[in-house]
């Protein structure tokens, strides 16, 4: 069947007017609607209070740490967030703890009430366990008690009869039996005589009774039978020893120190995966600022070493000098003879070389 017209203006007038917050405000409000604890995921949606907590941590590590480049700050900023992480791990469970202990013996109490009214609403499906394991506990025969207390009024009533087939019901189910048995049973029979029918009975059961007085029989055997099983019920009780009770709801402060719900559970596996994370961002950060430090070092060394001059005497060293391709020979000094010396030379070769060198040419 096709839409109407009005149908669809009348479905764009209500998209109209629930189109979500608008304003800054608003859209940061709706961002945390479903903020529970935020102890998983990157924290994007953290509330005011937090964030003003990581930027005053980030904001302190800084100062103590100096990061030296933005690897460092990086590192240093999941650090702060992580450290904020783990500290509300710690105020959770440490109030969650206060928050168990103040109220371990109410809890202690409601638990063994709330175990027993989870039984109470089985007893039509599982008659018999529901009826054994109520009767293991002082609060589930306090149940039963009171149920067959209901039933024994009923029965007894004076000014108009109430019992009924649901009765029978409930007392079968009360002693763990099925009331869809097919077979008649003590408490069918006494049920179908107490109004008027005899043919289930004994030949024996109201012997020599008849009409309501039979039926008065019957209804007196019922009560008889219920005041058995709650005679049964009270022993039962006192046998469960109410000190072991109390010395149980006397520890429960104790046990309250530890809290193995699931919910605990997972909170402190948040708790290890968070300081987990925090040491290991730590443990990079120092790694990141060594290996700054050591390329610091390196470049140092370097632009030193070139800035250096070669060790040895301080003054320069002397500039080679240039070599001429053709040398002049230097002078020679007149060689002076001894005054023994006077060659024989003959006047045919030319004038006396100590002679020309000594006195000159003549």
């Amino acid at each position: 069947m096709p839409t109407s017209e009005a149908r669809i203006r009348a479905n764009r007038l209500n998209a109209q007017k629930s189109t979500g917050p608008k304003t800054p405000e608003g859209k940061a409000r709706s961002r945390c609607n479903g903020f529970k604890h935020g102890l998983t995921g990157e924290g994007v949606a953290l509330p005011t209070e937090d964030q003003e907590a990581i930027s005053e941590c980030f904001a302190a590590m800084q100062d103590e740490m100096r990061p030296s480049n933005r690897i460092s700050q990086k590192l240093l900023r999941r650090a702060a967030f992580l450290f904020v992480r783990v500290e509300r791990c710690e105020k959770h469970e440490t109030a969650e703890t206060a928050r168990r202990i103040r109220h371990a013996v109410a809890d202690f109490d409601d638990q063994r009430l709330a175990a027993v009214e989870a039984l109470a609403a089985r007893i039509e499906i599982e008659p018999a366990t529901t009826s054994r394991r109520l009767q293991g506990t002082i609060e589930g025969i306090n149940w039963l008690l009171t149920q067959w207390e209901i039933l024994h009024d009923d029965l007894t009533v004076q000014d108009r009869d109430c019992w009924t087939y649901n009765h029978r019901s409930r007392f079968e189910l009360l002693l763990g039996r099925n009331p869809a048995d097919w077979r008649i049973g003590r408490v069918m029979a006494l049920t179908e005589a107490a109004g008027g029918g005899f043919y289930h009975l004994d030949k024996k059961d109201g012997e020599g009774l008849e009409g309501q007085a039979r039926a008065d029989w019957a209804r007196n055997e019922l009560r008889v039978l219920m005041e058995a099983e709650m005679a049964r019920l009270e022993a039962a009780r006192l046998a469960l020893r109410p000190d072991v009770v109390e010395k149980d709801r006397a520890e429960a402060v104790d046990r309250a120190l530890f809290d193995t719900s699931k919910a605990s559970m997972l909170a402190r596996k948040y708790e290890a995966a968070a300081e987990r994370d925090l040491f290991r961002t730590l443990k990079e950060f120092r790694e990141v600022e060594e290996e700054a430090a050591e390329g610091r070092e390196k470049r140092v060394f370097v632009e030193d070493d070139e800035r250096c001059e070669p060790l040895g005497s301080d003054f320069p060293e002397p500039e080679e000098e240039a070599q001429e391709d053709e040398a002049e020979p230097s002078p020679a000094l007149p060689m002076v003879p001894p005054a023994d010396f006077s060659p024989a030379r003959p006047a045919s070769e030319g004038p006396d070389p100590v002679k020309w060198a000594t006195k000159g040419p003549a």
